[in-house]
């Protein structure tokens, strides 16, 4: 399980807000039933509060108008892939959708997308929250760093469950598909992760992979 590297750090990702979120693929009552195990209470009201809220994504930087970024270049290498990743997405309303730039709201920042090799040849997609890189104006750039900070559980850990569990425990390990695509994002933050495709603006309402936070 990640852990913070600095547990005195105030993380703003965690505050809830009174805009209400839909749950869609977070159940509250299961995780709150589940969470309600935990002796640290901070970690159940967190979990609790992105159940209902959506999570903040530790943004402090400013926003006053529209700030609109083209794509980059090698989202043209497979206009397919985007497009098709895009109707999955909406066909699990994991976007909003905005049919024009006018309809846009003030504030509302639109990064670009891009595609990357994976290690099987094939393209991933990514939302390029640190563009521009140049400058500090990004959305990645506005969350400070210590707040996407985290130190995952090692092979030392695990030795030493087992050993505290015995020879009969069980290991499990899960992996879960797009997992980022799984967690809410506040109403307040969606408007930070615009991006463009064929003239129609969408926002994230779920962690975008390319975020500062998201594997927090």
């Amino acid at each position: 399980m990640p852990s913070r590297s600095n547990t005195n750090i105030h993380y703003p990702l965690l505050t809830p807000h009174t805009l209400p979120m839909p749950c869609r693929q977070v159940r509250r009552e299961g995780w709150e039933k589940l969470a309600a195990r935990f002796t640290d209470k901070r970690v159940t009201s967190a979990i609790s509060g992105i159940c209902r809220f959506g999570a903040r994504i530790g943004y402090e930087g400013v926003r006053e108008s529209r700030t609109i970024h083209p794509n980059l270049s090698t989202a043209q290498a497979d206009t397919n892939l985007v497009t098709a990743n895009i109707a999955t997405e909406l066909m699990k309303s994991r976007l909003l959708v905005y049919p024009n730039k006018d309809r846009l709201p003030i504030p509302f920042t639109v990064s670009p997308l891009k595609l990357t090799d994976k290690a099987d040849g094939s393209k991933r997609e990514l939302h390029h929250l640190s563009y521009p890189t140049t400058d500090s104006s990004s959305i990645n750039a506005g969350i400070p760093e210590h707040y996407g900070t985290i130190t995952y559980s090692g092979i030392g850990e695990a030795i030493q469950a087992i050993q505290d569990m015995g020879k009969d425990c069980i290991l499990v390990k899960r992996v879960f598909e797009s997992a980022f695509h799984h967690i809410p994002v506040s109403l307040l933050e969606s408007l930070l992760l615009g991006f463009q495709w064929e003239n129609t603006y969408y926002a994230e309402s779920f962690l975008p992979f390319g975020l500062r936070t998201a594997s927090y």
